[in-house]
């Protein structure tokens, strides 16, 4: 009797220690559950298990059901990383992770095979570092903040940023695109390739809320036309990030940079994407950035060495200029966001080419 009954407490208390075992492990599952965010059964919150942006209702998303807010119902990921998120949506700007294995492995597969530079060579970018810093401060919790992209394209880099801030329900995205304008010859201010958003699944939805804005986001007129009918509302949220993912043509970007930069708000930025040396891009690059910082670390006065301003518009609004390969941010400091006449919001008629005196002098 006294052996069982020893027994049968060892093993008592041999169950007890393994069901705290199971509790604890079942208590830390369920905490880091909690804290990945999962909704529902599938990664769009949905339920149905698939990753479209779509309600699966057997209808058209034709943009008629005004409960849908596609530029804040973004689909929830189990955690707000922007390369995984960018490879979900298949957007450029963190493909080169997945081209690039290849491309070392055998040269000739290569997008550019005769760039010197290994990450040159592959095909996309790898830009989720520059946006998992820069963009961290509106990723969660109720922060106002208004972005637009340039260059809507086929939709995939404006569902990553939406999705990559889908818990900053105050966050409000702008989109602005040429290939959605009227189909036709180019003379008479149409656009002949056809249109590449309208394949999107939230291409009449942002439509109809005024959220993707089709033009030539290289003329000030249409810029200034939507900025203040549909962007700069009373009820908007402080405009805080504009992102240039355009034409990549050197002078739509300085149009950007020279429009938008006065106008975002204090500690906000405005990304250039494809600052690399193509024919297009190369002039922003060998240009306009050097002349950029340059006015970035400008005094002034007498006392030191002589010194003028490149860009009197940008100078007194920067704080800072931030690099990666191909991608630059623009700080705003805190100096208030400024509403400039049409003569200081395009870009300067010598910024491309008085480059030797502004940089080296003589200044006056």
């Amino acid at each position: 009797m006294q052996i069982t009954k020893g027994y049968n407490q060892k093993r008592s208390r041999r169950l007890a220690v393994i069901f705290y075992l199971i509790l604890g492990v079942f208590a830390f599952l369920a905490f880091d559950f909690y804290l990945k965010g999962y909704q529902g059964n599938g990664s769009d919150g949905d339920g149905d298990g698939d990753d479209d942006g779509n309600d699966d209702d057997g209808n058209d998303d034709d943009g008629n059901d005004d409960d849908k807010k596609i530029a804040t119902r973004a689909l929830t990921t189990p955690r707000h990383d922007f390369r995984e998120i960018g490879t979900m949506t298949g957007t450029d700007k963190v493909q080169g992770y997945a081209t690039l294995p290849e491309c070392k492995a055998d040269r000739s597969k290569c997008f550019k095979p005769d760039a010197d530079h290994e990450t040159c060579r592959t095909f996309g970018h790898f830009y989720d570092t520059i946006y998992e810093k820069w963009l961290a401060p509106y990723t969660s919790g109720d922060n106002p903040m208004q972005l637009l992209e340039i260059g809507f394209y086929k939709g995939s880099g404006f569902e990553t940023y939406t999705k990559f801030l889908s818990n900053n329900k105050a966050a409000e995205l702008h989109s602005m695109g040429i290939s959605c304008i009227d189909a036709g010859p180019t003379d008479e201010g149409k656009w002949p390739w056809g249109n590449f958003a309208i394949a999107h699944s939230w291409y009449k939805p942002l439509l109809k809320q005024e959220r993707l804005h089709c033009g030539d986001a290289s003329k000030f007129e249409f810029l200034k036309d939507k900025w203040e009918t549909k962007m700069k509302r009373p009820d908007s949220p402080p405009l805080k990030v504009v992102i240039d993912d355009g034409s990549h043509l050197h002078s739509h970007m300085a149009t950007s940079l020279f429009f938008w930069f006065p106008r975002i708000e204090p500690g906000g930025i405005l990304v250039v994407e494809d600052i690399q040396p193509s024919s297009e891009a190369n002039k922003f690059r060998t240009h306009i950035l050097p002349q950029v910082m340059k006015d970035l670390h400008w005094c002034g006065g007498k006392d030191d060495a002589p010194d003028s301003r490149c860009f009197p518009t940008i100078q007194p609004l920067l704080q800072g200029v931030h690099c990666e390969m191909h991608i630059c941010v623009f700080v705003r400091n805190d100096s208030p966001s400024v509403e400039l006449e049409k003569e200081y919001s395009i870009t300067p008629p010598h910024a491309f080419d008085a480059i030797p005196k502004c940089l080296f002098g003589p200044h006056e």
